[in-house]
């Protein structure tokens, strides 16, 4: 074959073995470009002396078999069969980036991860598997893995190594601006997103705030890289309550509007961040509105503060609103506060919200407890948290269940809701001997045999 007819031929069976693998991505991620432009730039701007070529009609078959078949299934096997009969051929990448793609499309994401760090072992500087790196990584990191430490580093070179190459991309002849940009502005995204989720993971939340807002510049539509970018701004020191709101609220609006079911999840966290600071939850729907039409707040937005909460008369909740007001606010102010309240005993009175065992130690139970109207009317919050070493039958209270403790405060947690943490005891007076007997199901109503009278 000739030179031209091997990069048009190339061109076109990069974008066949694409296919719908390739839409699924970027409708997961939110980015799209024409796959004949991508091919196209997959070439890159310092192009080798010599391009790629078949060594033999064989060779061309085989890859076309592989790029035009549709059972995801056989696709894998043909790429197999493939990178064994032909190991040196100048489109190996291309059949490791079809074994990443089918992978991603099958849900199997440490194969597509493999095969993506087999494409870069042959095409170092492969932007498809550099950006599928950056765009998997924050949803398969574990911060508990033994080796955390060494992913982080690593995911962040693959992002950065991404943004290098892109830097050095030139407009092919041909294309427009339009298209380099949708080319070029996604992906300069997605390295920009991991480099901000790495930051996110060490704490480093001024620089995961650069590099998120560069991401949600180039990509106004990412859901989770606006989520990321409010919770680097909350978990800051202090924390930017506005611009964590926002933030966290277009992340929302977004995933509403795409139907991602995890707009659910952010969207009670939102409402928990929200009514933790400004004190109930007037004016988030405003907001919510506010962030559906824009990128980023107007000038002068703010979360107003809640105001010093009232004296209600109920001892329990005038005594936990006093030591928690100042350390919602944040800041040096809750900075004292908390050295002023550590290592003190406290004891109070509220309703189980839940029992679980601590993932940090067999013998312990963590008992989490109601103390706030808001928390009690919501499962899944709550105000106080007993760490409980010597009581296995705590595990007899059920939600609901009214209960008193004492012990000693040990740390606190302002976001997305303030809870204090007790190392100490339940009253052994409101702890049950026995658990509750579970509701027996009523049983199933029954429909009447009809019988058949007798015949004359």
């Amino acid at each position: 074959m000739t030179k031209t007819t091997a990069l048009w031929t190339l061109t076109i069976l990069v974008s066949l073995s694409c296919g719908a693998t390739a839409g699924e991505h970027a409708n997961r991620s939110g980015h799209s470009a024409d796959l004949t432009f991508v091919a196209r730039m997959e070439a890159s701007p310092q192009a080798p002396a010599a391009a790629p070529q078949w060594k033999s009609r064989e060779e061309y078959d085989a890859f076309n078999a592989m790029a035009t078949e549709k059972d995801p299934n056989k696709k894998i096997s043909l790429a197999e069969a493939f990178l064994q009969k032909y190991p040196t051929s100048d489109f190996k990448s291309g059949a490791y980036v079809t074994e990443m793609q089918v992978y991603f499309q099958l849900n199997k994401s440490d194969q597509a991860v493999d095969a993506a760090r087999k494409v870069l072992g042959v095409d170092p500087d492969n932007l498809e598997a550099l950006a599928f790196l950056s765009y998997v990584f924050p949803f398969t990191f574990k911060a508990d893995d033994p080796d955390a430490t060494a992913k982080l580093s690593r995911a962040e070179s693959d992002a950065r190594h991404g943004l290098d190459v892109l830097q050095k991309f030139q407009k092919p002849a041909g294309a427009t601006d339009e298209q380099f940009k949708a080319y070029v502005n996604p992906k300069r995204a997605l390295f920009n997103s991991a480099i901000g989720f790495v930051d996110l993971q060490r704490k480093d939340y001024a620089d995961s705030i650069t590099a998120l807002k560069a991401a949600d510049t180039d990509n106004p539509s990412d859901v989770y890289a606006f989520y990321r970018l409010g919770l680097a701004y909350i978990y800051s020191t202090p924390p930017d309550y506005d611009h964590a709101i926002w933030y966290i609220a277009r992340a929302v609006s977004l995933a509403q509007a795409a139907k991602n079911p995890a707009g659910d999840d952010i969207n009670t966290f939102l409402k928990r961040a929200y009514v933790n600071y400004h004190g109930n939850d007037q004016g988030l729907a405003d907001i919510l509105t506010q962030t559906a039409a824009s990128v980023n707040p107007p000038d002068g937005f703010k979360v107003e503060a809640m105001k010093v909460p009232e004296k209600t008369g109920d001892a329990n909740k005038d005594a936990y609103n006093e030591m928690t007001f100042p350390l919602k606010l944040g800041g040096e102010k809750a900075q004292k506060t908390w050295d002023a309240l550590k290592g003190q005993p406290l004891g109070l009175a509220g309703f189980v919200d839940s029992v679980v065992k601590s993932p940090d130690a067999a013998d312990t139970y963590l008992v989490r407890i109601d103390i706030m109207d808001a928390s009690k009317s919501q499962p899944g919050t709550w105000d106080i948290e007993v760490k409980d070493t010597t009581q296995p039958k705590v595990t007899n209270l059920s939600p609901g269940d009214p209960v008193r403790f004492k012990g000693t405060l040990s740390a606190y947690t302002a976001t997305p809701s303030l809870v204090l943490s007790v190392d100490g005891t339940i009253d052994p007076d409101t702890i049950p001997d026995e658990p509750k007997a579970k509701a027996k199901p009523k049983p199933k109503p029954t429909t009447p045999h009809k019988t058949t009278p007798p015949s004359n």
